[in-house]
């Protein structure tokens, strides 16, 4: 079964707006486009 990916979208959207300063401007959780999300370490 195929997941939407508009699911996955408020999923990450709302990851992002526990974990980032600027959630529109990711530091952290990021796109690796063609393959899915990364977690970018802390500095």
């Amino acid at each position: 079964q195929a997941v939407n990916t508009d699911t996955i979208m408020v999923h990450v959207r709302k990851i992002r707006e526990k974990i980032e300063v600027n959630p529109k401007n990711p530091k952290y959780l990021k796109v690796v486009w063609g393959v899915g999300y990364k977690l970018e370490k802390q500095n």
